[in-house]
């Protein structure tokens, strides 16, 4: 079905209130228009049509540098509806149906384009929108059947207010699909939003506790004592952070322990939950959280190596009985007794409890406090059995 989706990413316009063209503003190693092509080829989406008008042979050549086809908007002073319809002429007979996706919104995760696409296969012929935190945003999914709807109209608010006129007479049905990434509603219209964008393309990788949000109560809706445990891990792993951080400079970051130590269960009661979790999140474009996550049931740290968010996460998870803070001793102590018949099981408990107890060493050494002190901190008390 991806064979039959395309996307186009109108890329024509001045950019007057940024003062640069935003398309070929540099970000990570590409460039704004280059991240956007890549987040679709890296969905499996072949055809992918840039809209060019000002200045357009640089934006060709970064199009075509990246993989993308071009079509050329010779009316592009008439604002972005004619760029739309510009690459909607450009859509092959077998496209079923096109991402619109401006070429100012760079940031959106793959997660988000799966998540379309797989509502789109489910109902064909439809318009799909993301939906962060009960506000739409960026890039809606549009059944090609809407095409000549679109081209022979000229509204008044452009798109925009030609979809929201074919929901209210019911032309086509649409659908809402909520998604956890918060930056299918950032678009870079100054240079103020384009430095906000380089910071956050750096933790791109990470969710936000928001996101968390809806990961955790939307997509894989985690019973209440799952959440009860999560939240726990969390404040744990960011009390543990925050330790770290008073001794020394660019240690862990707070916010992906945080994240992380939330997200770190989300496949509970699958086979091998840890590992599967990882691959939920890596699936939604969360790789630095699904790294941690894959990690969380054991850990092997390096003499000598820093601990970094990995080692963080996880003992915080060893901490935590249920929604409980215990010691790392009682924690396997309690494993160590629900298998006590089985020589096997024991051994290998007690293996992972001298790794447990070498991250625990390598944490209280860079902190100057135990772990136990630590977590009464945050509590108040701990128990340790």
């Amino acid at each position: 079905m991806e064979n039959e989706l395309a996307a186009v990413i109108p890329a024509a316009g001045l950019s007057s209130r940024m003062g640069q063209l935003k398309a070929l503003l540099p970000l990570g190693e590409s460039t704004v228009l280059g991240q956007i092509i890549a987040l679709f080829q890296d969905c499996g989406i072949r055809d992918i049509i840039v809209v060019t008008g000002h200045r357009a042979e640089e934006v060709e050549q970064v199009a075509a540098g990246a993989g993308a086809r071009t079509a050329h908007n010779a009316d592009h002073h008439l604002g972005m509806f004619s760029s739309i319809k510009t690459g909607i002429r450009a859509l092959t007979p077998e496209t079923k149906g096109f991402f619109l996706h401006p070429a100012d919104i760079p940031l959106v995760r793959k997660g988000t384009i799966k998540l379309l696409a797989e509502a789109f296969i489910a109902f064909p012929r439809v318009i799909v929108y993301p939906v962060f935190q009960d506000r739409r945003g960026h890039p809606p999914l549009i059944t090609a059947s809407l095409s000549r709807h679109i081209l022979k109209n000229d509204a008044p608010q452009g798109l925009r207010g030609l979809l929201a006129q074919v929901e209210r007479q019911s032309i086509i049905p649409v659908k809402d699909i909520e998604v956890p990434d918060a930056n299918i509603l950032f678009d870079m219209d100054t240079w103020a939003d384009y430095q906000s964008g380089i910071d956050l393309y750096t933790k791109k990788d990470v969710p936000t506790l928001d996101e968390c949000r809806v990961l955790l109560h939307k997509l894989f809706k985690m019973p209440a004592k799952g959440l009860a445990h999560a939240e726990r891990v969390a404040d744990l792993a960011a009390a543990i952070c925050a330790a770290i951080a008073g001794k020394r400079a660019g240690g862990p970051d707070r916010d992906i322990c945080r994240a992380a130590g939330l997200l770190h269960d989300i496949a509970k009661g699958h086979p091998q939950h840890e590992e599967e979790g990882g691959r939920w999140l890596r699936r939604l474009g969360f790789d630095r959280a699904a790294e941690i996550v894959a990690a969380h049931k054991d850990a092997r740290l390096p003499p000598g190596a820093p601990v970094t968010e990995k080692e963080i996460v996880y003992i915080a998870d060893k901490m935590v009985s249920g929604s409980r803070l215990v010691s790392v001793e009682k924690r396997f102590r309690e494993k160590i007794d629900l298998y006590a018949d089985d020589p096997e099981a024991c051994a290998a408990i007690k293996a992972r409890l001298h790794r447990a107890k070498t991250v625990m060493a390598a944490i209280e050494a860079e902190t100057g406090a135990s772990l136990d002190s630590i977590a009464a901190a945050m509590e108040g008390r701990i128990d340790s059995g």
